[in-house]
């Protein structure tokens, strides 16, 4: 084979194909970014980040979650503004490139065929389109796994340092862990998988130290917040324990579109598993193999474990496992047929039932865009309206008054629309419903936060329930008149 067919080979696999796989992710991804409403936690994101730095410094004191996200989103909306396609795009973006670290892992320590399976697998994951909906910090969780596992790999399987890839790898870190504190799974997961190996250990022990050392000092100023969220997570959140084992397949449903193409991914990772154990020592990618192993198991069987005491198992805190996933699927069906003429057949498989499977367009099941409107039009002077639970009323201004949204108060935004008839409320108590002709409530699943607020029971027992709209997925509309 001449030199020319040698570089175009390589042009082909380290430039054309990982550019494909970013440009595909760009259109799949972004084809419906606008469709869903902003539901969730994505208006309180969107609300904190378009306000003053001193705003944002202040919520930093309190807020569950690290600023780098919000710092980003502030000064992207400075220059493209609130709406639901504008604020996404970061996520967009982050969740995009995601596709170019993982193709890199699977070229560089492995081969073409796990680096395009994996892709395909990332960028067909409606798990993965979902969070490049979302205005939240999870796509860039996901994105900042990807690199520092890249750049960990590279300084593992090097005797020599290269200051450049430890730049990249410590800076990668950094950030992961100022983006979500969840990030901290994916240092330890580096930390002890040299810990724990003594050839790796007796090469890279102060690498391991100056790592330590710089995630200790780059995160001092943030080191007590996280020990207090920690310390009270361990009195309980919001998050529930897991129903049981059944919750561990779930999970795996979650990350394969489909239940037909879970069965199918489940049975090829275990299978492929007990191959990479029994003829370990044909496995010329060890090192990085156990690695891509440790990365989605340990975490993710340990997070299951825990959060019967803990709760944390919860689809979007395993965003750092997700990025691993297809790669770890990747891996174990690549091992599993060695003859090159059915080598791809089982990996190929997988592949296909990912992509006539993903969900482009699949609902964020908060419908809150068409709730707002409906409210729009029931109401009239005459009508009181409440909104429960107070939690809610970020979710419901950035629809119901987009100038009231953006103001730095929102007590005073609420204030604002008391004088309108219009209260968002946990109870009924202070509110003087008894002398409304017609009231309109929207329950957004008000009994999930505030618990026995009794507001339905009472309004039924006082007055006359003349109608009720449903709105998948939590949504619930009822219109009452004076008996």
């Amino acid at each position: 084979m001449s030199i020319v067919k040698i570089m175009e080979r390589r042009d082909y696999a380290k430039v054309y194909l990982p550019l494909f796989f970013i440009l595909l992710g760009f259109v799949l991804k972004g084809l419906f970014l606008g469709s869903n409403s902003l539901g969730g936690d994505e208006p309180f994101s969107v609300y904190h980040s378009q306000q003053s730095l001193d705003h944002l410094f202040g919520i930093f004191q309190h807020e569950n979650n690290p600023p780098l996200h919000f710092l980003l989103l502030h000064y992207w909306i400075k220059f493209f503004g609130i709406s639901e396609i504008a604020v996404r795009i970061p996520s967009l973006i982050f969740s995009a490139f995601t596709v170019l670290f993982i193709y890199r892992i699977g070229l560089r320590f492995f081969n073409l065929r796990v680096a395009v399976i994996a892709s395909v697998l990332f960028t067909f994951s409606t798990y993965q389109v979902l969070y490049a909906h979302e205005a939240r910090a999870y796509a860039l969780m996901g994105f900042l796994t990807a690199v520092s596992m890249f750049y960990y790999l590279e300084i593992i399987h090097q005797k020599n340092r290269n200051n450049w890839k430890l730049f990249w790898f410590l800076l990668a870190n950094t950030l992961l862990i100022y983006t979500h504190f969840f990030g901290f799974f994916v240092l330890f997961i580096q930390f002890f998988f040299i810990l724990f190996q003594r050839k790796l250990l007796k090469v890279h022990y102060r690498f391991l130290i100056l790592f330590v050392l710089v995630m200790l000092i780059t995160y001092s100023p943030y080191l007590w917040l996280i020990l207090n969220r920690f310390s009270s997570a361990a009195g309980g959140t919001w998050v529930t324990p897991p129903s049981g084992i059944n919750a561990l397949y779930e999970m795996l449903r979650a990350f394969s579109n489909a239940p037909v193409t879970a069965v199918f991914t489940l049975a090829g990772m275990l299978v492929g598993l007990v191959f990479l154990i029994i003829k370990r020592r044909q496995n010329p990618n060890r090192i990085a193999t156990r690695l891509i192993l440790c990365w989605f198991y340990i975490p993710f069987l340990f997070m299951f474990v825990i959060s019967f005491w803990i709760p944390m198992f919860l689809d979007r805190y395993l965003m750092f496992v997700s990025i691993g996933f297809p790669l770890m699927v990747a891996v174990s069906t690549d091992f599993i047929l060695q003859k090159p003429k059915i080598r791809l057949l089982i990996p190929a498989l997988i592949c296909l039932l990912f992509i006539v499977t993903v969900k482009p367009n699949k609902t964020n099941k908060r419908e809150v865009r068409e709730t707002v409107q409906l409210v729009k039009q029931l109401e009239n002077d005459e009508t009181l309206v409440l909104v429960a639970p107070v939690h809610f009323s970020l979710n419901f201004i950035y629809y119901y008054n987009r100038e009231l949204f953006k103001y730095p108060d929102i007590e005073l935004a609420k204030k604002n629309l008391s004088e309108r008839n219009l209260y968002c409320i946990n109870s009924l108590e202070g509110i003087d419903y008894k002398s409304a002709k017609r009231i309109v409530l929207v329950d957004a699943a008000s009994n999930f936060s505030a618990p026995d607020n009794n507001i339905l029971n009472t309004l039924n027992a006082e007055f006359n329930q003349v109608n009720k709209h449903h709105i998948e997925e939590i949504f619930d509309i009822y219109e009452f008149t004076s008996k």
